[in-house]
């Protein structure tokens, strides 16, 4: 139950932002994205974003090594 709270808040997220972008209330874009409205330019701007924090998210993945050690590459403490 946790992991939908936290996709939730995400979603929410990426509303707030969509709606300042268009000068919307969040409400109306995930009322656009759940098709309860229509509208072309917040569904693209949606899309767009989406796809944007997806090449983020793959990118970081690349940059950041994946380890059964993480001690390997915490900082030292003096």
């Amino acid at each position: 139950m946790g992991k939908t709270t936290i996709n939730v808040k995400l979603r929410d997220d990426t509303a707030r932002i969509v709606a300042e972008i268009h000068g919307v209330t969040p409400r109306y874009v995930t009322m656009v994205r759940n098709g309860e409205r229509k509208n072309e330019d917040i569904m693209a701007t949606l899309v767009d974003y989406a796809v944007a924090k997806s090449k983020l998210i793959r990118h970081l993945e690349k940059l950041i090594p994946i380890t059964p050690n993480p001690e390997k590459y915490a900082r030292k403490k003096n």
